[in-house]
């Protein structure tokens, strides 16, 4: 290669470099007001009137500020996607002081089909002008849809579009709703969530729900379940309230027709999904299914704490069981009722070191721990108090994920690393090192 060629070749590189820099460094932020005009550029000082014109507008890396006032609008539809490193976000100012008032009708609220989009503090309620649907479905009223572009199955197992996060969100109650969020996209993040409806993943693969706090269920009762063959699924340090006699709180696994599950031969609802340190509280007065598996398989239940519900332990829409379940360093108190509804699996049952404290029918165990948890608050705080039986009587735990990775689930619910012996529940009393920020999401997990 003769010197011109280089140095022409050396340029043409130098300049693939600048205009890649650019590109990064081209990421905006832009402002909506409900005193904007969407003709307006987007700047702070002349803003865009809707958050819709912000869904059509934004680029990988942009931002859209939305500031304080309420916004009456259709469905928000996404379709640009951002990328891992510059994902397109849709913020709140200030937390929960901008407010989509939707008029979406039988569509969510706001529709995500793109990768890398970010949903962050605002608060979503239903418009009084809205008119609802006429029967629920999957969509009409739902807060936040993270869709897939391809329907994921065992040829075909990603869901091409992915990395949906809903963050921060206050999402209100209404007759008019199906869920408060719904995502059938892989790598999902839905977190520190207010949620007066339940939460759904769906057919998906490394979904995350964490930190959020939900207050009754979806349509159908259900607070938050991940279902349709989600691999690698994980519930961990949420609070779920459950209103309605009969509801659901914490599930693996669901009822899904069998034309839209990931595997359909097999019938399996969640594969090598965990649920660990939440806890599920019934008030509804009534029987509740707090926490449990229904067609899951390889799955885990572990340092959950259940207040006057009972476990679930059955197949899913087509009968096939719950394959080898693990539940383990759990407390659930029960107040007089049955330990579980129903109690049904194939293959191998692991259920151990729990602590069933007044309940009717508890599973048999080689290491029970019986007596009154000595919860600082039942309803409300969940710390062991000095002299619980449940201090030191747990057994670590590790979880391997649907491709064989390893995942330790031994953080409690503040961020710290659990001491040998564990504490059953979501605290530990005490710490094995100084507390350590908390670890990205796992991908991959299943019980070993």
């Amino acid at each position: 290669m003769n010197l011109s060629r280089c140095v022409r070749l050396l340029m043409l590189s130098l300049l693939s470099i600048g205009a890649t820099a650019s590109l990064a460094s081209a990421a905006q932020t832009f402002y909506v007001s409900p005193a904007g005009n969407d003709a307006n550029p987007g700047s702070e000082s002349a803003p865009w009137k809707t958050i819709g014109r912000a869904a059509a507008a934004l680029g990988p890396g942009d931002t859209a500020m939305v500031m304080d006032g309420s916004y009456t609008e259709g469905e928000l539809v996404f379709t640009n996607s951002g990328t891992t490193t510059q994902p397109i976000t849709v913020k709140a100012q200030h937390t929960h002081r901008a407010v989509l008032s939707s008029t979406s009708g039988c569509q969510p609220n706001i529709s995500i089909y793109a990768s890398y989009v970010t949903i962050e503090d605002l608060r979503l309620v239903i418009a009084p002008t809205n008119v609802p649907c006429p029967s629920h479905t999957s969509a009409d009223g739902t807060g936040v849809r993270c869709w897939h572009s391809t329907e994921p199955t065992v040829a075909q197992p990603s869901s091409t579009f992915v990395g949906c996060v809903v963050r921060g969100l206050r999402i209100d109650p209404s007759p008019a709703r199906s869920h408060a969020v719904k995502t059938s996209q892989d790598f999902s993040l839905v977190e520190h969530c207010e949620c007066y409806s339940g939460l759904e993943a769906f057919n998906s693969y490394g979904v995350v729900f964490r930190h959020n706090v939900v207050i009754g269920g979806d349509a159908w009762d259900s607070s938050l379940v991940a279902k349709g063959g989600v691999r690698n699924f994980e519930a961990y340090n949420n609070v779920v309230r459950i209103r309605a006699p009969l509801g659901l709180g914490v599930i693996l696994g669901g009822i899904t027709g069998n034309q839209w599950l990931f595997d359909p031969p097999s019938g399996v609802e969640a594969y090598n999904s965990v649920a660990y340190n939440n806890v599920i509280v019934n008030e509804s007065g009534g029987g509740a299914d707090a926490l449990g598996m229904m067609g899951a398989r390889d799955s885990v239940l572990v340092n959950n704490v259940v207040i006057d519900g009972r476990l679930l332990l059955r197949g899913g829409h087509t009968g096939v069981e719950s394959a080898n379940p693990t539940i383990q360093n759990n407390i659930v108190v029960c107040s007089g009722d049955s330990a579980a509804s129903q109690w049904s699996y194939a293959g191998t049952l692991t259920v151990d070191h729990n602590n069933f404290h007044e309940c009717a029918d508890a599973p048999a165990q080689e290491h029970p721990i019986v007596g009154d948890p000595m919860f600082v608050d039942p309803r409300a705080d969940w710390r062991l108090r000095a002299g619980s039986p449940a201090i030191g009587r747990g057994k670590p735990i590790a979880v391997r994920g649907f491709k064989g990775e390893s995942l330790i689930v031994n953080k409690d619910k503040n961020g710290k690393t659990r001491a040998l012996p564990w504490d059953l529940g979501i605290y530990a009393s005490r710490s094995a090192v100084s507390d350590a920020p908390e670890p990205p999401p796992p991908t991959n997990l299943r019980a070993s």
